[in-house]
């Protein structure tokens, strides 16, 4: 059963009169799945300048590209060992972790085609080539095992006239390849984290400098500990990292500073998979069979606002989520989940289209105000889901509100809390409809809001 709960849209009435003509109301689509040309998984990025979606497969030496519906579009092979993956700022270069070759590889996200490789210096195979990559400090960071029992952080360096390669930091943290994960808000901090199926290490890094300071470190972190660790992600300010641990019965957060415990998001026995979004929207998923499959959070806020539980195959078989099989679109509208069906182990792309939550204006001004002199509008745009930068309201202004007819006299930029103000001058005296529109967006609902104020004389 599919648990989203869907926003109503508003619409104004016809006692506004205000021509809406023009204005447009973005449809929520439907989910998608596609079955995906691979056997295995391990990491997913997206590219919102081309509107790929890009998937690894390492047994199967195998990277695929997808549009945002799930179609594949791409496939290459010889990536022997495919495993993490970063891609650029620009959103021109994928990097790759190629474990069974020790290298890193380069795709052009334009012209999907390989381009350059890199060579690790770390030996190939499981308990030697780079596993995970980040890119933080100017640098890509790999982490990989030095042996069976340790592991380490190192360094790609693409900035100069030849690569530079540095291994060898995160010495004795480590019992294998780490996880890494880093926020391009805050590219000098970057987190790694391992689990060798009993307890995680996670550590917090200042990469600024070019090497890996560490800051802070913390064996078997959140209050349920964290055993069989599946996936980390750093908030955009940096100042938390969400953990997935499969022994646990939610999803942890930690304090990047030191690490200590800071919430939880409620979920159900054996998480799996986390995404954060870049207005922190946290994306939640797990592998255990109880409770709903992915559910969303807003920042600090322990309870899920929409959720997606996946329909089994048959009566005989279930749907789980991949480890590490959740990733966020970059403008917040849709979420990629990789599954898995149980009776073939086939693997399936799932496009979760982001339903707008109801949204709410509010407008306060004074009961009268003289004319030809300042007056300001306050207000407040609410939902559950926070308001990226950028966005704004227009502002509206009936100088007769009987008559039905309405002037568009500005716009103003609403801050990160929903807040926004105005200042009109207006001329006419008696009753003044002000309404204020919110347009909305990929998650928010349109909305708008009204306030009266009598104008008297000078």
């Amino acid at each position: 059963m599919h648990i989203r709960q869907f926003a109503e849209r508003a619409t104004l009435s016809a006692a506004l009169g205000l021509s809406l003509l023009g204005f447009g109301i973005t449809t929520a689509t439907a989910d998608t799945s596609t079955s995906l040309p691979i056997s295995s998984y391990r990491d997913i990025a997206v590219d919102a300048a081309h509107q790929h979606v890009f998937l690894s497969d390492p047994f199967g030496g195998n990277v695929v590209v997808t549009d945002y519906v799930g179609q594949v579009v791409q496939q290459f092979s010889g990536e022997a060992g495919a495993w993490g993956m970063a891609l650029s700022s620009d959103s021109r270069t994928l990097y790759v972790a190629l474990r069974d070759a020790g290298e890193i590889a380069a795709i052009d996200t334009a012209t999907l085609q390989e381009t350059a490789r890199y060579d690790t210096g770390t030996g190939a195979g499981a308990y030697a080539g780079p596993t995970s990559l980040a890119l933080a400090g100017g640098k890509i960071w790999f982490g990989y095992s030095t042996d069976t029992w340790n592991g380490a952080l190192g360094s790609l360096d693409l900035n100069g006239a030849q690569p530079v390669v540095t291994r060898g930091q995160g010495l004795d943290t480590f019992r294998g390849a780490p996880r890494l994960a880093a926020t391009p808000q805050h590219p000098d901090t970057l987190v790694a984290a391992e689990s060798d199926g009993n307890y995680a290490t996670v550590a917090v890094y200042d990469v600024s400098a070019g090497q890996a300071d560490a800051q802070a470190k913390r064996v078997n972190p959140g209050p349920d500990g964290c055993e069989s660790l599946q996936d980390l992600a750093l908030t955009p300010d940096a100042g938390q990292v969400v953990v997935a641990c499969a022994a646990a019965h939610y999803h942890q957060v930690l304090r990047t500073a030191d690490l200590s415990d800071d919430g939880i998001y409620t979920t159900s026995w054996s998480p799996s998979a986390v995404a954060i979004a870049p207005d922190g929207t946290v994306a939640a998923g797990v592998r255990g069979a109880s409770g709903p499959d992915v559910q969303l959070f807003t920042p600090g806020n322990s309870t899920a606002f929409t959720a997606w539980d996946f329909p089994p195959p048959s009566d005989y078989a279930t749907t789980t989520l991949e480890s590490a099989g959740l990733a966020w679109a970059p403008d917040g509208s849709r979420i990629f989940a990789v599954t898995e069906d149980s009776n073939s182990s086939s693997l399936t792309l799932r496009v979760l289209n982001h339903p707008q939550v109801a949204t709410t204006v509010t407008v306060q001004a004074p009961a009268s105000s003289p004319r030809n002199q300042d007056l300001t509008l306050t207000g407040k745009l609410k939902a559950s889901v926070g308001f990226g930068a950028g966005s704004t309201v227009d502002i509206w202004r009936l100088d007769d509100p009987a008559a039905g007819e309405g002037t568009l006299i500005g716009s103003a930029p609403v801050a990160a809390d929903g807040t926004f103000s105005y200042t009109d001058r207006p001329r006419a005296k008696g009753d003044v409809q002000y309404t204020v529109q919110y347009y909305g967006d990929a998650r928010h609902a349109y909305a708008y809001g009204t306030v009266t104020v009598n104008i008297t004389s000078d």
